[in-house]
């Protein structure tokens, strides 16, 4: 008789364990579910459909590795959302990205006065980077917002300086019209 009791006793205690196990692994899975919800909600770019991708070489070097995603996967026009991803592949100061953008602008043909606020808006955003860094320019409605490893950085910024900072890669005028074409999905 004191051993069924002890059976029965140990068989009620694994049965609650598991309850508890089970209760504990639905309420994670709960959780996680709920993270990747929230994150979904306020970063729906991350998603959206990979339009195209392309890798900036310079010389012998790999610069970045670049992709362009829309909500559809289809790329329309800059008017439309679209978020650019860049995996640096190099270590890059943020002096040396401030220039090269600067050199972009200006062979965008915009003028040193629509230039040098947008560069001081820049300056206060973005980080030095480092080999494996992610970088996301997302444009939604107009306004664009920079985001490191899918964290924000700085404030939105004004319809001008993001439809300048996009036409870096896909206006047809840009430096790199092959990079231009794979990101675009031609």
């Amino acid at each position: 008789m004191r051993t069924l009791v002890i059976f029965l006793g140990l068989l009620l205690c694994s049965n609650v364990a598991k309850a508890e196990a089970d209760y504990s692994n639905k309420a994670i899975q709960n959780n996680a579910t709920l993270q990747l919800q929230t994150l979904s909600d306020k970063y729906p770019w991350y998603q959206w459909k990979i339009v195209g991708e392309a890798t900036l070489e310079w010389g012998i070097w790999d610069i970045y590795h670049s992709e362009l995603k829309t909500p559809t996967g289809r790329y329309k026009g800059t008017q439309d959302d679209l978020a650019l991803i860049i995996l640096y592949l190099r270590n890059i100061d943020k002096d040396a990205l401030l220039d090269a953008t600067e050199e972009q602008w200006q062979h965008l043909g915009y003028s040193s006065q629509q230039i040098t606020p947008w560069l001081k808006t820049l300056s206060t955003i973005w980080p030095d980077v480092k080999k494996g860094d992610r970088l996301t320019f997302v444009l939604r409605n107009g306004e664009g917002q920079f985001y490191q490893q899918s964290k924000p950085l700085g404030k939105v910024l004004s319809p001008s300086l993001s439809q300048s900072f996009i036409a870096i890669w896909l206006s047809p005028k840009t430096s790199y019209p092959e990079l231009r074409q794979q990101l675009i999905g031609k």
